[in-house]
């Protein structure tokens, strides 16, 4: 009678439903094992997403400030020549967040061309800057242009091996002073 019962036993270990569960219980460890060797991979790639997201904001924010600049100095020949006005209208308009790490900084110019009835426009750099007063265009129409260059430098957020910590983000943009 001890001999059925344990081949009775065996038969009732080796039910589907008992193979099932322990390959669940192994299948489970093994899920576990992979997450956490994935886990730093995936932490990888979502700092990367961070630092690609600032980049593109500061970029965007830059860039902006410096056409905001250039709109101020637009205006007419007084503002043209407010250097001051342009740069404080570009720093503030850039509403950058105030954290240590990020610097920005800008310059104005404003200078003179001549339109010899060839379509002559702004270009960048400004030409003649600080000409203005002296430039004598034979009768042509002289051309009052603004120019503003900003620069914005920030820290990443975590240094990888081989890129570099500091990153710095350039905006220019140049008008033609209106009428």
């Amino acid at each position: 009678m001890h001999v059925s019962l344990v081949r009775h036993k065996r038969v009732a270990d080796s039910s589907p439903s008992a193979k099932a569960q322990k390959r669940k219980a192994a299948e489970s460890g093994q899920s576990l094992i992979e997450f956490a060797l994935f886990l730093p991979v995936l932490c990888l790639v979502s700092i990367g997403i961070i630092e690609i997201g600032r980049a593109a904001v500061f970029t965007i924010a830059v860039n902006n400030a410096a056409t905001a600049g250039v709109e101020y100095g637009s205006q007419n020949e007084a503002t043209a020549q407010d250097i001051t006005g342009m740069i404080n209208n570009a720093t503030q308009d850039a509403n950058l967040p105030s954290v240590s790490h990020l610097s920005m900084t800008a310059t104005a110019t404003y200078g003179c061309t001549c339109d010899n009835a060839s379509g002559t426009s702004c270009t960048y750099p400004v030409p003649g800057q600080g000409s203005c007063p002296t430039i004598d265009c034979g009768g042509f129409e002289i051309i009052e242009c603004v120019q503003v260059n900003t620069t914005a430098t920030w820290d990443s957020l975590f240094n990888y091996p081989g890129l570099p910590s500091t990153y710095q983000a350039n905006g220019k943009a140049v008008m033609r002073v209106r009428r």
